[in-house]
């Protein structure tokens, strides 16, 4: 004995099937023709690892330098002001009891002036380095951008990835045309 549901399952498929047949003789419903439908033909596709571009290219190595050095220089001053900043609060607390309360506020307060000072001067450190990182790699990349589109025209490349574990799961090694880009690039800017 069938069950309702097989039944029902059973009758829909035998009414439907004579419908279904003229739909798909006029090309209703029917799958389309992947063989000749007009897909473009993609030629070639090439991947850039634009992070290899910013850290291998001489460019970019000395670019690097420049960043480690200001990053350096303006550590250490923030250092030294931090270092002199906490010593005047040992200073403080080894006198704080032969101050008057009034000399005590006020050196509190001179000292909370100072510590706040340090605090946006950090900040306004980190802040010009970023900008100086962002512009030397914006550089960077328009000058690796200019290379891939001159290399792409050239070997008919009609897409270029930037490959990146965000952006490409799988690519097969001979895409990556990293070292290529990386000698160019090298060749033209020095």
């Amino acid at each position: 004995m069938r069950s309702p549901i097989c039944s029902l399952l059973l009758a829909s498929a035998v009414f439907a099937a004579p419908l279904a047949a003229p739909l798909v003789a006029l090309g209703v419903g029917a799958a389309p023709d992947l063989a000749h439908a007009a897909v473009p033909e993609t030629k070639r596709i090439a991947l850039v690892d634009l992070q290899r571009v910013l850290m291998e290219t001489t460019q970019g190595k000395n670019s690097k330098k420049d960043l480690e050095k200001a990053v350096a220089k303006s550590s250490a001053k923030l250092e030294r002001k931090a270092a002199d900043l906490q010593k005047q609060y040992e200073d403080l607390q080894a006198k704080a009891a032969m101050l008057s309360e009034s000399e005590l506020m006020r050196r509190q307060q001179e000292l909370m002036v100072a510590e706040q000072e340090l605090q946006e001067l950090y900040a306004g450190a980190q802040e010009d380095l970023a900008k100086k990182e962002g512009l030397l790699m914006e550089k960077i990349y328009k000058n690796a951008s200019a290379i891939v589109q001159s290399m792409a025209a050239e070997e008919g490349v009609q897409i270029v990835l930037v490959r990146s574990e965000l952006t490409v799961l799988y690519a097969n090694p001979q895409l990556d045309i990293t070292n290529k880009v990386i000698v160019a690039y090298d060749k033209k800017f020095k």
